[in-house]
């Protein structure tokens, strides 16, 4: 027989994980059928379900919540997330495309070996660092918007202008005659961002950001993300039973 006192508390520890407005709702009924689920002898979560768990929890706790009658930031958000995966895309297609990089650079610059190609290295040691930064911060900034954080626009304009940045210090440095992908990459990522954070700090977003100020507008507005979060999860609630 398992043990279900042991087992339960593994259990709890894992649908802590869960947004606390889900766990009022579902916490006991999930337990319930995790446990009867369980097979005999199991002491611990197997790790099947406890990828699944945290998975589910992770869904719920960055899925975004704006209902569609903003659409300025409901659209914003999600451009947002498109943006920090295009920040890996990006990534992706410079590691890639490194070696014809390499072998371009030496066309376009003779006589300048190692030295150009040790130059092309240290930029792509830098895109391999800041990219995965850079799509964490967009996903981060997607999430605090969606939510109402009036620091999520200022942050968006601010991760905005470093992307612009970036792409046209590539240029400057004649990136579109020997990395081609990349610079393409780059311009569509720096487009969704732009796109992104203006629908962000347009003034028809300001009354989602205005409804944090006001108590009884910001409790409709938890109500509100309680009630999409319950949404989000019944299809989860469903393979349960």
């Amino acid at each position: 027989m398992s043990d279900p006192c042991e087992l339960e508390r593994r259990y709890r520890r894992l649908l802590a994980c869960f947004p606390s407005a889900f766990r009022r709702e579902h916490e006991e009924e999930m337990l319930v059928v995790l446990l009867a689920c369980a097979r005999d002898g199991l002491r611990r979560p197997g790790v099947a379900d406890t990828v699944d768990l945290l998975w589910r929890a992770l869904r719920l706790r960055v899925a975004p919540v704006t209902r569609r009658s903003v659409p300025t930031v409901f659209w914003g958000a999600r451009l947002m997330l498109l943006t920090g995966c295009l920040e890996l895309a990006a990534l992706m297609v410079v590691v890639v495309t490194k070696g014809t990089v390499d072998a371009a650079v030496l066309r376009h610059v003779p006589g300048t070996g190692a030295r150009a190609v040790a130059l092309v290295q240290s930029q792509v040691e830098a895109v391999e660092i800041g990219a995965p930064i850079a799509a964490a911060a967009w996903l981060a900034l997607a999430w605090a918007n969606d939510r109402g954080h009036r620091w999520g626009r200022f942050g968006a304009v601010a991760l905005l202008t470093l992307t612009a940045v970036s792409l046209l210090a590539g240029l400057s440095r004649h990136g579109g005659s020997y990395a081609v992908a990349d610079v393409i990459v780059g311009a569509v990522l720096c487009t969704t961002a732009l796109v992104a954070s203006a629908l962000i700090i347009s003034i028809d977003s300001n009354k989602h950001y205005d409804q944090r100020r006001h108590n009884g507008q910001r409790r409709s507005a938890l109500t509100d993300q309680t009630a999409a979060l319950i949404r989000q999860a019944e299809p989860y609630n469903a393979s349960w039973n």
